[in-house]
């Protein structure tokens, strides 16, 4: 299935075995244990002398490509080209990351180390694709690295780090102070922080009090992080918060709010000098920790507007603009781009009329009491300048928004990213979208990152941003292929040893959920109960079934409608949030979910298996299926 992520590739039936006698040329360490791990498990004579990587691609290359596949050669750092000769494998680059690429297209294509002689062309469809992510707590560092690894296998080239108050300030620790109060604080119990922002009187910023576990990192930690990524050829781009989602900076600085009741103020007055001495500091230390090309500066969801005494009487616009302006030209003389969201930048009206993003608001209350104006602030799209990058993450909303910053010139990525859902890929990416990026708005942990559907969009999306011709109604077909994808490499170790096969279901069901904003995954709520494994000779295996991990109900759909109210696709996500540690498999009208279990035991013969529910289980498990590997 992964040679279908391959653009241009023309491979014959006949190859040869990479083995641990096979040597690495010009690689160094990491690209060494990225072609090791593709290695054959068995001695073969078959086999690869050397992998070779090799600077750019000479004009005697670039003849074979245009002769095997016409003229489709184009300089771009992220493409590779990779030579399966009888002897030797030769994989092309201009950049560290198309090497990282081709190292990683060895172990995607390795059938137990064989590989076919032939030639492969890699060139992406669109220069952006992102990830969006917090910092990581200090316990999910190693994960955070694992998580990055992932990103690169699927050809991903820049991840977004939301820093907020996750990382050391030298020149305000008071920042760091406030901001592990204030994460303690909404992390009390699962959806405080949900409540906090939908309690008051006036629209609120979400909370994003998962950001760095509700802690934060030294700096020095966080330079390890960012050089993990860079030296996979990753480019990093630290997102700084800026006018809105300012709880980090305002903990301890309440003076600097523009709405002075606010018990947990989220905006700074944009008005007030001291606002930018505090945030150009916070700034100063993030580029020097980052070495950035770009900082992302946030920007989104700004509610509360000319509400201060220095900002009474002001255009909403200009109040916008002018702050952009100034945090965009302190960033220019660092030589560093700025990046926003766009979604105060367009005069958004959706599908049913109502308005969001830069579009004049009332908002009431569900009684449909006034609770709040919120000015127009759309006008800024003509006031700031046009080398910013704009995040658009409201492509949900009618597709014509898209012209609003394309007939600018400005550069459009989408954010909040989800495959599935977007009409019109190929169209879009015609008229100048740069690319996307995925974001993952809770803990970086795999079981949050899994339930949260990340995953399986990591797989679809890489589809996309690599594969032509991508239509919507291949959904159904192409989820088939990316859950048995992300299956196998979230498995691939138990897979490759003595392990158990159970494929099963269940008749216990709720709604899904998004674990994210103070919002935890609260195991005892999923676990449906045990599988108890007995062996012959009485030992046993206790494995936890837990919906929404490991298992989920039968009744899943597997397709697409457009959304009554948003202008996009809408996908069962409860059949996505699955998908990584289980292979749904679908079988007639009933959907299944294959599952692995690593066999300790594998000269004894399994003799019963057994499902010990819950005993506050009310529902059925389902097993289909059980196989005995190894």
């Amino acid at each position: 299935m992964m040679e279908r992520m391959n653009r241009y590739a023309k491979l014959k039936e006949v190859g040869a075995f990479i083995t641990s006698d096979t040597r690495i040329i010009d690689g160094d360490a990491l690209l060494g244990g990225i072609v090791s791990e593709a290695q054959s498990t068995n001695k073969e004579q078959n086999h690869y002398a050397a992998v070779h990587f090799v600077d750019s691609a000479h004009e005697d290359l670039r003849d074979k490509l245009r002769v095997t596949f016409g003229d489709v050669y184009e300089n771009n750092e992220d493409g590779y080209v990779i030579e399966f000769e009888e002897d030797e494998i030769r994989i092309y680059a201009a950049s560290r990351r198309g090497f990282v690429y081709g190292a990683y297209n060895l172990l995607q294509l390795a059938n137990n180390g064989f590989l076919r002689h032939g030639l492969i062309y890699n060139v992406p469809l669109c220069s952006f694709r992102g990830l969006k992510v917090y910092l990581p707590a200090e316990d999910d560092i190693a994960y955070f690295k694992a998580f990055v690894d992932m990103a690169c296998y699927y050809r991903y080239n820049t991840i977004v780090i939301e820093v907020g108050g996750a990382m050391e300030y030298k020149r305000h620790p008071e920042i760091n102070e406030g901001w592990e109060a204030y994460c303690l604080e909404m992390r009390e119990y699962s959806g405080k922080a949900t409540e906090i922002q939908h309690g008051s009187k006036w629209e609120k910023n979400s909370i994003h009090c998962e950001n760095g576990g509700g802690g934060w990192l030294t700096q020095e930690t966080v330079r390890d992080l960012v050089s993990y990524c860079k030296i996979r050829g990753l480019s990093v781009i630290p997102e700084v918060p800026c006018l809105s989602h300012c709880d980090y900076l305002l903990t301890r600085h309440p003076e600097l709010a523009e709405r002075k009741e606010d018990a947990y103020p989220d905006t700074y007055c944009p008005s007030n000098p001291a606002s930018y001495e505090l945030l150009f500091d916070v700034l100063d230390e993030v580029a020097d920790v980052f070495q950035p090309d770009t900082i992302h500066i946030g920007h989104d969801e700004y509610y509360s507007v000319g509400l201060c005494d220095r900002c009474k009487g002001k255009d909403a616009a200009e109040i916008y603009a002018e702050d952009l302006n100034k945090i965009h030209g302190y960033l220019t003389r660092k030589g560093i781009r700025a990046m926003i969201w766009g979604d105060k930048l367009i005069n958004c009206i959706s599908k049913r009329g109502l308005t969001h993003g830069g579009s004049a608001r009332v908002i009431c209350d569900k009684e449909g009491n006034f609770i709040q104006f919120v000015p127009p602030t759309y006008r800024a799209i003509d006031l700031i300048p046009r080398d910013m990058q704009v995040m658009h993450w409201y492509w949900s909303m009618p597709r014509a928004y898209d012209e609003d910053y394309l007939s600018r010139g400005l550069a459009l990525v989408y954010g909040n990213f989800e495959g599935p859902g977007i009409p019109e890929w190929g169209r879009r990416l015609s008229r100048g979208v740069q690319g996307a990026s995925i974001s993952n708005w809770s803990a970086l942990r795999e079981d949050y990152v899994q339930r949260n559907g990340i995953f399986f969009n990591m797989a679809y999306g890489a589809r996309m941003f690599w594969r032509e011709g991508y239509e919507e109604r291949e959904y159904a077909a192409l989820a088939e292929e990316v859950f048995a994808d992300v299956f196998r490499y979230k498995n691939r170790r138990t897979l490759s040893g003595p392990h158990i096969e159970i494929t099963h279901a269940t008749t216990f069901t709720r709604e899904f959920a998004w674990f994210f904003d103070g919002t935890f995954i609260e195991p005892e709520k999923d676990y449906l109960g045990d599988y108890v494994l007995t062996f012959e000779d009485g030992a046993v295996i206790r494995y936890p079934v837990k919906y929404g991990e490991n298992i989920s109900h039968f009744n899943r759909s597997w397709t697409t409608r457009m959304s009554d109210d948003y202008d996009v696709y809408e996908f069962d996500r409860s059949l996505i949030e699955v998908s990584y540690s289980t292979w749904p498999i679908r079988e007639e009208e009933r959907t299944y979910y294959r599952i692995v279990i690593a066999n300790p035991y594998p000269d004894k013969k399994l003799s019963v298996i057994e499902f010990m529910p819950n005993i506050n289980l009310d529902a059925n498990v389902i097993v289909r299926k059980v196989v005995v590997n190894g």
